[in-house]
């Protein structure tokens, strides 16, 4: 039977508390909240759900707590279809929780925990199965040690690597080796490329894209917002538009 090929997946899953208030609290103060909310979260959770629900079989490779968030969470990706073989809990961790306050004008402020993203340290990708024909991807929000470990198995395999390097930090060069496709907003690429960016400025955008992407990645992918993502590789430009669409909530989108 032929190999159906998978996205995988391999990063951080958190539950987003979302407590929602007429105005942020000052040291000291005692407010009383509208609604608190809880979502499933973790750029590696958000990365799995969009895979999945762009058509594409998908598979998450994560720690969770070994807790009632951790439990809802697995709940949740085996509800979006999502093959959870690779999500293990981690005894006497919490799972990992973002903790996110946003008043009425809209403007939010985010506390992360990381719980079991952190302390993963595992040798799993021994069983990690990959094909030639599957993508792993990845984020900032796990260890370098665990996306080595990944991104290694997949080349050794023929497989393409992505890597979101957010929340930003520099990437070292065991794993820049190692991916094909850098993916990066506006931000990221001015931290990583020590240029400076306006993202009206498709020049500025492309030179930066190439200074990261010289002998490094097979292509860089920057993504604006409502204006699209420029895409370089080696040297080629591509601008292409976003589509438009009636914005609900862009938090982690």
């Amino acid at each position: 039977m032929r190999h159906k090929n998978k996205a995988i997946v391999v990063g951080s899953i958190n539950m987003d508390i979302v407590a929602f208030v007429d105005h942020h609290p000052k040291i000291g103060e005692t407010i009383l909240g509208r609604e608190v909310n809880y979502f499933p979260g973790g750029k590696g959770c958000n990365q799995a759900v969009a895979c999945k629900r762009m058509g594409c079989e998908t598979s998450m490779i994560a720690r969770l707590g070994d807790d009632a968030f951790g439990d809802q969470l697995l709940a949740f990706l085996q509800q979006e279809g999502i093959d959870i073989h690779g999500v293990r809990s981690v005894d006497n961790v919490a799972t990992g929780c973002a903790f996110i306050t946003v008043s009425k004008n809209g403007e939010n402020s985010i506390i992360v925990i990381s719980g079991a993203n952190a302390v993963w340290n595992d040798d799993f990708a021994s069983d990690l199965s990959i094909s030639a024909d599957d993508i792993v991807l990845a984020q900032f929000e796990i260890n370098d040690a665990v996306i080595y470990q990944a991104f290694k198995k997949a080349k050794a395999s023929g497989a393409m690597t992505i890597l979101n390097p957010a929340p930003v930090r520099q990437i070292s060069p065991e794993i820049r080796s190692l991916c094909d496709i850098l993916v990066v907003n506006e931000h990221e690429l001015a931290a990583l490329s020590a240029c400076v960016i306006n993202a009206n400025d498709d020049e500025s955008i492309f030179n930066a894209a190439e200074r990261l992407g010289n002998n490094a990645y097979d292509a860089v992918i920057v993504t604006l917002g409502n204006k699209g993502i420029r895409l370089s590789i080696q040297g080629l430009r591509r601008n292409i538009a976003a589509k438009a669409v009636a914005a609900l909530d862009t938090t982690a989108a």
